[in-house]
């Protein structure tokens, strides 16, 4: 039977629907020769402080669109650790998860990384690896570097072959990029995940915020909730 393939840029501790995808997928490929997004969720989420949704930024030295995401350098990482560090006490110090969601936090940030790729992409397979979620990892940059320059979908079609498979997963919000009759015609099959994000309980707060970063999730939930909830999607 032929692996599932799915594609996506790494972003920082993304959402809950980004690891749906993941789980949605044989081999995952983080596509992470391709042009980096100012002000895109790559170095960016949102978390709840003080019940708000607050965008969090990890800086990011001097970095512009014609950049590859893999040369993106951090910049002043150990400062932005600290004061992120500080602000997830302050915010979810109540929080009925909180301890393994701080460990979850530092384990990533752990080090002195140089390239927000890297944290991106240990922001990542570092959970799936927390919650059992085994999956092949590899890079765009590594697998198929011959691909890059090719349209949009041809690319994504040419790595899923190129990985000896014909069967290929998207976000949701592929849509309105990608019809499966055009990938049909590149030899793969394609299909969108959607994933069922039901509200969770977040504290005090008295109305739901959906679409935070997997901190608010796992500092929110026990670990065997979160990992039903990831899987908790459906191919369409």
């Amino acid at each position: 039977m032929s692996a599932t393939v799915a594609i996506m840029q790494p972003y920082v501790f993304p959402y809950l629907g980004y690891f749906s995808l993941v789980a949605a997928a044989d081999v995952f490929v983080f596509y992470d020769d391709v042009n980096y997004i100012p002000r895109g969720w790559i170095n960016r989420n949102r978390v709840l402080i003080n019940g708000l949704p607050h965008t969090f930024t990890m800086p990011v030295a001097n970095a512009s669109q014609n950049d590859r995401i893999l040369d993106v350098r951090l910049h002043a990482f150990g400062r932005f650790r600290d004061k992120f560090f500080k602000q997830m006490r302050l915010a979810y110090a109540r929080a009925p998860n909180f301890e393994a969601g701080f460990a979850y936090v530092e384990s990533v940030l752990k080090g002195e990384p140089a390239l927000i790729a890297q944290v991106a992409i240990d922001s990542v397979t570092t959970l799936c690896q927390q919650l059992g979620i085994e999956r092949r990892f590899l890079r765009s940059s590594q697998v198929a570097p011959e691909t890059h320059g090719m349209d949009k979908a041809g690319r994504l079609a040419a790595i899923t072959r190129a990985l000896g498979s014909t069967k290929y997963v998207n976000a949701l919000g592929g849509t309105a990029l990608y019809d499966k009759p055009r990938f049909a015609t590149l030899g793969v099959e394609l299909s969108f995940v959607s994933p069922r994000l039901g509200a969770y309980p977040q504290g005090r707060t008295a109305e739901f915020t959906a679409g935070l970063s997997i901190i608010d999730v796992l500092m929110n939930n026990p670990a065997g909730q979160v990992a039903r909830m990831i899987g908790d999607y459906e191919l369409v």
